[in-house]
């Protein structure tokens, strides 16, 4: 289908259909009655047959699609919240008994309720992905089916009765890079203190090797060569509760920077010899425009913020410091393994290109910085009022935010990153140039 054809069908749905999103979480007889709601007139009837006969011909394109070679046959993916899709309001241990991403209003604008993620809808991870008639809910952002994998949501490993052929994701929100009980030997604190580091999940996705290699030819020693594998982010959560939990200074926190670094660039090369061929691996966000840094580490000195507000000693000493670390990293494994072929993924560009440019993207320029969903406080963020929590609120619009919370980032802006991901200019080559 080509620009203009997909051009002509949204605007059409957005004339005669205005709360289709509105509709997409209602399952059932109850979608069924929320549609009859809306059609009244006789244009109205008539433009639903119209739209009915034109999903019958999308959906043939779709079918048409879907059976072509998809470029891999599964995601295998790795990392904290910002690419967690469940795992840790699955995970059952006592102090996880009040986690706040289980309670609306997380989920509310793609999902209709909690998903797991941390966030009000869909991650980088579920852009990338776009499963049948995610289209859809995409064209907004122009992330089409023939861009993306084409491959169903990534399910979370502690999902029960999921299929997991098409891919896995152990990636765990509020996981650190460094382990449980070394950061504890540290004297660092916590906010989630569960095992679910980085070496966590590779130990994970070790045990569950053999099923899934299950499926493929017996003998063959190619079982991922199809396959690809997300890395990350990692490090966020270390320098969170080293500055805030653990109230350390950034001096302290720089210092655990390279064997952040290490431990990442130790994964990737023990996926690669597990047999991964095709990897991204994604750099952090900045840590210094984070609400929630902004908000419990302030400066009474204008001159520590740049000129979009955040602080310039967090992004240099450590988003910056890591992303240029592991940049280097990544180029030395591609020298060592160049049979494999490694993306390197930002998350930490596309951040700074919403507050350079907020009205052009779509952002609200007067909330950059300030957290969707909260309970009041500077950068909407509360200690006493988490979102997720009695005394928070979602803002009215959370499609123009960039933040969600005081940590996460909205939907629009993982959908703008997933784009940058997919096509460039925001991996290093993009994820669709990666087989070629």
């Amino acid at each position: 289908m080509s620009t203009v054809q997909e051009i002509t069908v949204y605007i059409f749905i957005l004339k005669h259909f205005k709360h289709v999103q509105a509709l997409a979480p209602l399952r059932g007889s109850k979608a069924i009655l929320a549609f009859q709601a809306q059609v009244t007139s006789p244009t109205m009837k008539l433009a639903v047959v119209a739209f009915l006969l034109l999903l019958c011909f999308l959906s043939c394109h779709h079918s048409a699609y879907s059976g072509e070679k998809k470029l891999f046959t599964s995601i295998i993916s790795f990392g904290d919240s910002y690419a967690d899709t469940g795992n840790l309001a699955r995970w059952e241990d006592p102090v996880l008994e009040s986690l706040n991403l289980r309670s609306p209003p997380y989920g509310e604008t793609f999902f209709g309720h909690p998903s797991g993620r941390a966030t009000n809808g869909r991650i980088v991870l579920d852009f990338i992905d776009v499963p049948s008639w995610g289209w859809i809910y995409s064209l907004k952002r122009t992330i089409r089916p023939a861009d993306a994998l084409g491959l169903p949501f990534v399910p979370p490993v502690l999902a029960k009765g999921q299929n997991f052929s098409m891919g896995v994701n152990l990636a765990v929100a509020g996981a650190p890079a460094l382990n449980l009980t070394y950061l504890q030997g540290q004297n660092i604190t916590l906010e989630i203190p569960i095992n679910s580091s980085l070496n966590d999940q590779l130990r994970w996705f070790e045990k569950m090797k053999p099923s899934l290699c299950s499926n493929k030819t017996p003998g063959s020693s190619d079982c991922f060569g199809e396959s690809l594998f997300i890395m990350g982010q990692f490090g966020g959560n270390d320098y969170i509760n080293i500055l805030i939990n653990s109230n350390m200074t950034l001096e302290q926190a720089r210092s655990y920077v390279p064997e952040i670094v290490n431990t990442i660039s130790n994964g990737v090369e023990r996926l690669i010899h597990h047999g991964a061929k095709y990897i991204v691996v994604a750099d952090i966000i900045p840590v210094g425009c984070l609400p929630i840094t902004l908000a419990m580490r302030p400066s009474s000195n204008a001159a520590d913020y740049d000129r979009y507000g955040c602080l310039k000693s967090f992004n240099a000493g450590l988003s910056q410091h890591q992303n240029a670390l592991l940049r280097r990293r990544v180029e030395a494994l591609r020298e060592r393994y160049p049979h494999a072929k490694i993306a390197f993924a930002e998350h930490y560009r596309p951040v700074v290109a919403f507050l350079q440019d907020p009205d052009r993207l779509g952002f609200n320029s007067s909330t950059t910085l300030v957290s969707c969903c909260g309970g009041g406080g500077p950068y909407n963020q509360n200690w006493e009022a988490p979102c997720g929590k009695p005394g928070a609120t979602a803002c009215a619009a959370p499609s123009k935010a960039i933040y969600w919370d005081d940590v996460h980032l909205t939907e629009s802006a993982y959908s703008y990153i997933a784009q940058g991901w997919l096509h460039g200019p925001y991996a290093d080559p993009p994820i669709l140039h990666l087989v070629n």
